[in-house]
């Protein structure tokens, strides 16, 4: 029908005029991403360690516990599992009140010079 053809051309124009939405900052100040981090984490150094079973990791030479829920972001703010655990990175982990790790951020190196400066 018309009214089907026109809701469909419609919908190609806004699909193909998408990617220039989409587009990235070309000015590296705008395209830089700060993450806030929370004040009350402390630093380590996490080591993947296969023989470990969930939910527990290696820092530095402790072994310590992921709270349930518990979540890994990389350095470029994405969620890991714990099978994808980089063999060795600098981590910024967030406490609960059982001692377990909530929050767990693989630093980038400007952000652990931040926390040093802190």
């Amino acid at each position: 029908s018309p009214a089907t053809r026109h809701v469909a051309r419609a919908l190609l124009c806004a699909l193909l005029a998408l990617p220039g939405l989409l587009a990235l900052p070309s000015d590296p100040a705008l395209a830089q991403f700060q993450r806030a981090l929370p004040a009350s984490g402390v630093l380590g150094t996490l080591r993947a360690d296969p023989t470990l079973p969930l939910p527990m990791v290696r820092v530095d030479s402790k072994v310590l516990r992921m709270a349930p829920g518990a979540i890994i972001v990389d350095q470029n703010n994405r969620t890991l599992v714990h099978a994808q655990i980089p063999p060795q990175s600098i981590a910024y982990m967030v406490f609960d009140g059982n001692g377990d790790i909530v929050r767990m951020f693989l630093l980038t190196p400007d952000e652990l010079q931040r926390l040093k400066a802190r």
